[in-house]
């Protein structure tokens, strides 16, 4: 007959894997996270004034939200962070404005899209800032523009107005720029480009290369823009003054024979600063 102490001993073992099996098989919960309550989404308005279908009032009532954007794509402003703000949609279709926010305390983000149809193109209002674009307004009426041969016609920097990366010298431009007109009609808002067949191509060296716009675009003038003063609209695509500028251009002068604008590349960040003569 073996030792008790034997027998124990060599129990021992089956014992523990026992005990460590029974171990490893006990269920885990994580603690319970409190979260927090869901935000009250906010209230948020959109409404067509009554006597400009083309301008739509976006506004949200909320004391949760800290940072909002509203995004309105072929709006002008096309993106604004303002609580209460207006759109202008220069073209008759239907549009989603888009309220993405972001709450107080942690508690998340919100989106919301809503629709709205604007039934008709804008009509640009015969006001001073129209006649001195395009030279009245009577169904024949029409002027053009052309850069300006003094020192400055084309200012190039990193913010709207700075000139720190490139301003042109007196008679800098080449003479296929001096060549050409922008031209507002009256008559159906319409932007014609004047350019003798030649247009300088900032993708190729600057170098004169054919050009002319497609279809028949349109000019809309914004009384006031994102910027605080007044803006001309051109449709995708179409240009003034220079190919790599953007199709907005904030007015910073206008007269009978000057005008100024400024506008955003179209590709990248920077600025041009463009002065033009009435032809």
């Amino acid at each position: 007959m073996k030792p008790i102490f034997y027998i124990l001993s060599r129990g021992l073992p089956v014992f523990i894997l026992i005990s460590t099996l029974f171990l490893r098989c006990e269920s885990y919960q994580e603690p319970d996270i409190q979260l927090g309550k869901s935000p009250d989404f906010p209230t948020l308005s959109v409404v067509q004034l009554k006597t400009d279908s083309n301008r739509v009032v976006v506004s949200e009532k909320s004391d949760l939200v800290f940072d909002r954007l509203w995004s309105a794509v072929g709006a002008s402003p096309d993106k604004t962070k303002k609580g209460l703000d207006t759109f202008y949609f220069p073209k008759a279709g239907r549009y989603n404005i888009l309220w993405s926010g972001s709450f107080k305390g942690g508690s998340g983000t919100g989106q919301q899209s809503i629709s709205v149809v604007i039934p008709k193109d804008a009509v640009t209002p015969c006001t001073g800032l129209a006649t001195l674009i395009a030279g009245g307004c009577d169904p024949t009426s029409r002027k053009c523009w052309t850069f300006s041969k003094k020192a400055g016609a084309v200012a190039v920097g990193p913010t709207p107005g700075s000139a720190e990366w490139y301003t042109s010298p007196l008679n800098g431009l080449q003479n296929e720029q001096y060549d050409d007109n922008f031209c507002f009609a009256w008559a159906e808002n319409k932007f014609i480009y004047e350019n003798n067949g030649l247009t300088v191509d900032p993708w190729n060296g600057y170098k004169p290369v054919p050009f002319s716009l497609p279809g028949k675009p349109q000019w809309q003038l914004i009384p006031i823009g994102p910027a605080g003063v007044p803006r001309i609209e051109l449709p995708e695509g179409a240009f003034m003054g220079v190919w790599d500028a953007s199709n907005v251009y904030d007015i910073v002068r206008l007269t009978e024979k000057e005008m100024i604008v400024r506008t955003p590349f179209l590709k990248g960040g920077g600025w041009f600063e463009l002065y033009f003569e009435a032809r």
